[in-house]
């Protein structure tokens, strides 16, 4: 009986065990928020109006690992239709969810939302994205940090401390 008991256990453990597995391997869900809105910036005695996201320019970073999936929800408040391109990820079967106005999607009209969902897939190293609005050549961008998974190593050595990623515009 005892036996049974004990075998009927480590059945439990190792299927809970190779369960955390699976699940742990198949990456999270990360979610951002995006506002696309104007700000005023006063820069060497001028002020302008530019396109920020959440108040920021450049934008915010988003970190995600190999195997997560994205979702950025987008919210335009500027007067232009726009949309958001993600230079460098590879869209595996999600091909509407890279960007290009009237290429791969429709654009986000002023006061809409869309959600943006695609996966990381084989991918490592830091990529960006940025805004198409209209046919203005400069808009916002950030960056797109993409560790790998948990458990698996660089393909080189380790850095002897990590920096912030600068981009300059």
């Amino acid at each position: 009986m005892a036996m049974a008991i004990s075998s009927g256990l480590h059945c439990s453990l190792l299927m809970a065990t190779l369960t955390l597995l699976v699940v742990q391997a198949q990456g999270i869900t990360r979610h951002y928020d995006f506002n696309i809105q104007m700000a005023n910036v006063t820069r060497l005695c001028g002020t302008k109006s530019i396109v920020t996201v959440n108040g920021q320019f450049p934008g915010p970073e988003l970190t995600a690992r190999e195997g997560d999936r994205v979702h950025v929800r987008v919210t335009n408040h500027v007067a232009h239709n726009m949309s958001i391109h993600w230079h460098g990820i590879r869209q595996m079967r999600t091909g509407w969810a890279d960007g290009p106005a009237y290429v791969t999607q429709c654009p986000i009209q002023k006061g809409q939302t869309y959600v943006y969902k695609f996966t990381i897939t084989a991918q490592r190293g830091t990529l960006w994205w940025h805004a198409h609005i209209s046919w203005f050549r400069s808009t916002v961008y950030g960056a797109i940090v993409i560790l790998p998974k948990l458990g698996v190593p660089y393909p080189f050595p380790a850095p002897h401390k990590e920096l912030t990623p600068v981009i300059f515009g």
